[in-house]
């Protein structure tokens, strides 16, 4: 355990009375998702503390309803982004830094606690106020991040899974990270209607994610490989509805193409309905993308394929899954590396497999965690 100071120690001990804790998570969506099972652990053993959550403006959303979240502090990022793109604008940096250190100190923390480990969070820590900053060391923090950590932790092997790193947080202050918690996210009321007249019965259907984001492109799979998914979910009598987000379409449709009719466009949808979809849903089938840590985190099983990325580190979590990448592909955790790589030598056949093999299974959650808990 580390060497805290004698009274967080003993707030930490005695569940938090009065401890005011900010987590540092600033995105994607699916490190924000893989953040949630230490967050919803921390409040478990900390009842009395006040944890609130910097995040990008973009996904404040999804954690502004969330029990254990008390407060979401939107990050500037599209602001300081703009500024700085446009040199002339940069004298108007210094203000916007004193504004973000004013609404930082307002939520007073005396604990943070950063998963994300790069210069914006770093600073943005420091720049709260609080006393002790836990981070990482080695090679889970990049930009000099391991400067504005009072405290850090050893990042372990990279070929880890980002669920326990996330964990050893939860760890080094003492506290049990087990058993591991799902996601804890709520969808309102019309997000859930809405779910319903896309996928009609609870387990009839299953959500088949094609696109991503242009910036991780790489990690999309072929079409034909989620066609092939989508062909045997629809001779076992499981419809698929192929999802898409902005800019995605084009891929969905592909996909619905290439399925020969075993599988349908679903309507747009936003991170809520998706969320209340895959929370009915039979199972999930696509790449290592937010949508696929989604559905771990509302307990929809998951098959996952897998080509420019590690599967060991982005793993699908606490849920029934099949992972699939190309045979003999070796990995090293370190993602300049493993990108180069894309999904040549992964078949129709095998994630044809991998999809009736979890069919076969139960859809209840797992109730576990790694080893090292």
């Amino acid at each position: 355990m580390l060497a805290l100071p004698q009274d967080l120690r003993r707030a930490l001990s005695d569940g938090g009375p009065g401890l005011a804790l900010m987590v540092l998570r600033l995105g994607a969506l699916g490190d924000v998702l893989r953040t949630l099972p230490a967050v919803r652990l921390l409040r478990g053993a900390l009842p009395g503390t006040r944890i609130s959550w910097v995040v990008g403006a973009g996904l404040a959303g999804i954690l502004e309803r969330h029990p254990d979240v008390d407060e979401v502090v939107p990050f500037p990022r599209s602001r300081w982004r703009a500024l700085g793109r446009a040199p002339w604008r940069w004298p108007g940096f210094a203000p916007e830094l004193r504004a973000w250190r004013r609404r930082l100190r307002a939520v007073a923390p005396q604990l943070v606690l950063d998963f994300h480990g790069d210069l914006r969070s770093g600073l943005t820590g420091w720049l709260s106020g609080a006393k002790v900053r836990l981070g990482y060391a080695g090679h889970q923090q990049k930009e000099c991040n391991f400067l504005f950590t009072t405290h850090r932790v050893p990042a372990g092997e990279r070929r880890r899974s980002r669920i326990e790193r996330n964990l050893e947080l939860v760890r080094a202050l003492g506290l049990p990270a087990q058993p591991l918690p799902d996601g804890g996210l709520t969808e309102p009321a019309p997000a859930k209607e809405r779910a319903r007249s896309i996928g009609g019965s609870a387990g009839a259907y299953a959500v088949i994610a094609a696109g991503v984001s242009r910036r991780q492109a790489y990690k999309k799979p072929p079409p034909e490989l989620l066609a092939a998914a989508a062909q045997l979910l629809a001779g076992s009598g499981v419809r698929s509805w192929v999802v898409y987000g902005p800019g995605e379409e084009p891929d969905a449709r592909a996909v619905v193409a290439a399925a020969g009719g075993a599988a349908s466009l679903a309507p747009p949808t936003d991170l809520d309905v998706l969320a209340a979809l895959l929370r009915e849903a039979r199972l999930f089938v696509g790449g290592d993308t937010g949508p696929m840590h989604l559905a771990c985190a509302v307990g929809c099983p998951v098959v996952a394929l897998y080509g420019p990325t590690d599967p060991e580190v982005n793993a699908p979590w606490g849920v029934p899954h099949a992972t699939v990448s190309p045979p003999g592909r070796s990995y090293t955790g370190i993602k300049r590396l493993d990108r180069r790589q894309g999904f040549e030598g992964l078949d129709a056949e095998t994630v044809r497999a991998a999809v009736a093999g979890l069919l076969e299974q139960p859809r209840a959650r797992e109730s576990i965690v790694g080893s090292g808990s």
